[in-house]
């Protein structure tokens, strides 16, 4: 069964079983909250149905209720023994359940699998002690639940029996508020939700070779719904639903935590600890916006097995620190997106983004034939992005990169690689329009540096400085696009620039390797009505100044490590002096290259 189907049962379970909120006392009686049940299922796109009701005196008792849902992935149905609902003499009602009960549930055959058959579960909700109370009107109900237990257990058997699933969640100190009010076409319901922890496992046995055990523990566990305008057909039909006005908003948190799995992997066994920090969840939706924002404060996690193909051990241990993510969109019927470039066009907007923090990798493997270790560490990474019809824009950035791989494979004891800082920033229109949209592009990478053992690869008399390089690459400008780019129709056209170029700005070029720096900086202006002066392409209007240091000295010993024949040595210097001036007493050349008046300059000499 799906995530959605098992949670929807899951939630009419809860919602059978009382959990729900708190409101102002008024007149309400047992028939009625029953009612209200039924109501509350149809407009979340359930079934609750029951094989007799009966009144004894100030108690309703409901027997055989089944809860059916039905999905976009099939159906599922559960089976309730009995509830029972008692005037409490004051306008409440008392929800009265066993302390422990059985649930049997049907789940569908998974979609596109030859010969699967619907999956029967059988689970038993434990809730000694259980406090649960309705009150209100039947127009404005609210329940209001405490449990200091809730434990609920599964066996679910797959392949023909020989499969068997185990679950079990313990729920501590439980409380949970809901109230359903009537609305103009629907109603509306608000829910939260709190536990102290959160205990589950999970085991899998009659397959040895796969046999798992997984634990996981949490504390602090709140969450929060509000959903209003739910249409009376329900939201079965999710986007149908949307598309009537109604608007949903779910958050949640958690606290500290671990969990473990041990079992086996093809027969080989394995083990995975790890903890958690805690983190939060909130998302919203309605016919013209989806927005979603994580994050988390930590993550740490060790892994040892088997790699199944060398049969080799291996153990992998990681840490994650402060992750975010977010995603907004908007627009009508982004649930219902088939044609993406004609949903931008038609107003979609796409935003998002994804962080973390301080992040570690380690990873030791390798059989006979050597031991194979590589770590990774990164002091933080952002990206975001967003993109509509008119433009799109794209920011990454990385700091304190390192890298470090030892391996038999490789022709050196390690090979280990270090990155100060990297980026990738651009932006750039999208849409056809008659007037100039700016653009712009960011590449760098700083102090990129490379372990001994690679540089004496190419310099194994270690005649070249062996710094960190850098590379940076600033420009920016503008252009006038002759078509939309997001047209669907743009991948049947080739052969033909999307746009004119009118201006370009380098607003900064670094480049410093192996002792030798170039920078650059400048600006140019185009006219596309002139494509004769230099044809084929804009005539230009602009300079730009560069300088260079250290590159003569570097030239030299390239041709004396071999790397460079001194011929071609040679026709590079005399390039050079045609379009640099050379420092008399330091290695330094500058050049002013400019197009003025529909010619060529070098250092204010004119070449064309």
């Amino acid at each position: 069964m799906t995530r959605s189907g098992q949670a929807a049962i899951l939630a009419a379970i809860l919602a059978a079983t009382g959990l729900a909120g708190q409101g102002a006392l008024a007149d309400v009686t047992p028939e009625e909250v029953w009612q209200n049940w039924l109501d509350s299922a149809t407009a979340q796109g359930q079934k609750v149905s029951a094989a007799s009701t009966s009144m004894d005196g100030d108690t309703l008792t409901v027997s055989g209720i089944t809860v059916e849902t039905t999905g976009a992935n099939g159906a599922g149905s559960a089976l309730i023994g009995e509830i029972k609902f008692r005037d409490k003499g004051d306008g409440s009602v008392a929800i009265l359940l066993p302390d422990s009960f059985p649930v049997l549930m049907t789940l569908p055959a998974p979609p596109g699998v030859e010969g699967a058959t619907p999956v029967e579960m059988k689970l038993t909700v434990s809730m000694p002690g259980a406090d649960i109370t309705a009150s209100g009107v039947p127009l404005s109900l609210s329940y209001a639940s405490s449990a200091p237990s809730v434990e609920i257990t599964a066996d679910v058997a797959e392949a023909g029996g020989s499969q068997m699933t185990t679950v079990l969640a313990r729920l501590s100190d439980v409380t949970v508020n809901h109230l359903i009010e009537a609305a103009e076409t629907g109603s509306n319901q608000t829910q939260d939700f709190a536990a102290a922890t959160l205990d589950l496992s999970v085991k899998t046995s009659g397959t040895p070779d796969q046999d798992m055990a997984l634990t996981l523990s949490l504390s602090g566990l709140a969450g929060q719904s509000a959903l209003t305008g739910i249409p009376a057909a329900g939201m079965a039909d999710m986007p149908a639903a949307l598309n009537a006005g109604m608007t949903m908003q779910v958050g949640g948190s958690y606290g500290i935590g671990s969990f473990d799995l041990t079992g086996k992997d093809a027969g080989q066994p394995l083990k995975m600890t790890g903890a958690l920090g805690g983190g939060t969840l909130d998302m919203d939706f309605s016919a013209t916006r989806f927005g979603y924002e994580a994050t988390g404060k930590s993550v740490s996690l060790n892994f040892s097995g088997t790699d199944t193909s060398t049969g080799a051990p291996m153990t992998i241990s990681a840490t994650l620190a402060n992750t975010s993510s977010q995603i907004e969109m908007t627009g009508a019927n982004w649930a219902g997106i088939e044609d993406f470039p004609a949903a931008l066009q038609a107003g979609l907007t796409v935003a998002g983004g994804f962080g973390v923090g301080p992040t570690s990798f380690d990873f030791a493997g390798g059989g006979d034939g050597g031991k194979t270790a590589l770590t990774a560490a990164l002091g933080g990474m952002d990206t975001s992005f967003a993109m509509d019809a008119d433009a799109m824009r794209y920011d990454f950035g990385a700091k304190a990169l390192t890298m470090s791989l030892a391996s038999p494979d490789l022709p050196m004891p390690e090979a280990a690689v270090s990155v100060t800082e990297l980026a990738l920033d651009f932006a750039m229109p999208l849409a056809k329009s008659s007037q100039p949209a700016p653009f712009n592009m960011l590449v760098k990478v700083v102090d990129l540096g490379v372990a001994d053992a690679l540089w004496a690869m190419v310099d194994p008399g270690g005649m070249l400085p062996h710094d960190p390089a850098t590379v940076i690459l600033d420009t920016e400008g503008t252009t006038t696009l002759t078509r939309d780019l997001v047209d669907s129709a743009m991948a049947m056209q080739s052969g033909e620039a999307p746009g004119l170029l009118n201006s370009l700005d380098l607003t900064q070029m670094l480049l410093r390797a192996a002792g030798a720096e170039l920078t650059a900086a400048g600006g140019f202006t185009f006219d596309n009505t002139d494509m004769t002066t230099l044809p084929g392409m804009p005539l230009p209007t602009g300079k730009i100044d560069i300088k260079g240091v250290g590159v003569n000295g570097l030239i030299d010993t390239l041709v004396t490590m071999g790397l460079l024949p001194e011929d071609q040595a040679m026709q590079g210097r005399m390039m050079l002096s045609m379009f640099a001036n050379s420092s008399a007493d330091k290695d330094e050349i500058t050049s002013v290259l400019e197009f003025k008046d529909g010619h060529f300059f070098a250092n204010g000499q004119q070449l064309q």
